[in-house]
């Protein structure tokens, strides 16, 4: 007798523990701006997890496999007011469709990519696109890839792993890559002197870290007269002065290629007009594939 009701408990166990496992949500939902338009490339994420996605072309996303409990869904994006919003996952799909509103004191940004003279981003008759400390930090870049697809009409895939990646600008052919048609540059100045990043890469030359205090992206306009060989636009990545204070210390540990990484930079005003930054990061893991060459 004590032996049946042994297996008895035990099966319910086992079925409790099944349908625990099984008890997750999925969230979904389109973003459109405030006139209706659908939002590709906003950020979606439920804070204080690793559960996130990115919107598509028509603004759709897709967080599978959420526990249940109580979350806060914030979506960012450039040009645009952070949204967020609490929700109660508790078992089946969920739906949260949303309008992110404007940035209006975004507008007042002083763009220095492509232009002959600084001015807002309200007075540049250029399409022009930033990503400021908060967001870069958000993104959490592992290379020029990564940190270039938050940039809207930028397509970017970094399937060759850390250190390649592919880019394309929205209406222009794809050749070599598709980076033959707008250049990179840090502070001003270009990676490479011609466009095409097909056998130089971006991240051989410049590797995305926490010394990166701003990117401007600007598509397309002045970009075919300010630079060489780049008609659909210009990616600037814009180094920290140190003009303030302040530095920060940071470590990312990944899961799937157990990879480590460790950033740190620092910056301080020296005297009048005079400041230094240093910074830099570590890196260890086999990365996507793992090396097999003799030692």
């Amino acid at each position: 007798m004590n032996s049946t009701k042994t297996k008895w408990s035990v099966l319910l166990l086992m079925l409790f523990s099944v349908s625990s496992i099984f008890a997750q949500s999925t969230i979904s939902g389109t973003v459109n701006d405030q006139y209706g338009v659908p939002l590709g490339g906003v950020n979606v994420i439920l804070d204080g997890t690793t559960k996130g996605s990115v919107t598509d072309f028509d603004g759709n996303y897709t967080i599978a496999n959420v526990e249940d409990g109580t979350y806060t869904l914030t979506a960012t994006f450039i040009g645009y007011k952070t949204f967020a919003k609490s929700i109660e996952a508790q078992g089946g799909d969920i739906t949260v469709s949303f309008s992110m509103d404007e940035d209006a004191a975004s507008l007042d940004e002083i763009v220095v990519t492509g232009v002959v003279n600084p001015k807002s981003k309200l007075e540049s008759s250029v399409s022009v696109s930033t990503m400021d400390v908060k967001l870069i930090e958000q993104a959490s870049p592992r290379s020029a890839g990564e940190l270039f697809r938050n940039i809207p009409g930028i397509r970017a895939e970094s399937s060759g792993g850390e250190g390649n990646a592919n880019f394309n600008v929205r209406g222009v052919p794809i050749s070599s890559g598709g980076s033959r048609y707008f250049q990179i540059q840090e502070d001003g100045l270009p990676l490479n002197l011609f466009g095409d990043t097909s056998f130089g890469n971006a991240d051989n030359f410049l590797r995305i870290d926490s010394n990166i205090g701003r990117v401007e992206a600007i598509r397309g306009g002045s970009a075919s007269t300010q630079t060489s060989n780049g008609p659909a636009g210009i990616i600037n990545m814009i180094s920290k002065t140190g003009a303030t204070e302040g530095g920060s210390f940071g470590t990312t540990f990944g899961l799937d290629y157990q990879t480590s990484r460790l950033d740190f930079e620092y910056g301080a005003p020296i005297g009048e007009g005079l400041s230094y930054h240093i910074g830099g990061f570590m890196r260890s893991g086999e990365g996507t594939k793992r090396n097999r060459l003799p030692r």
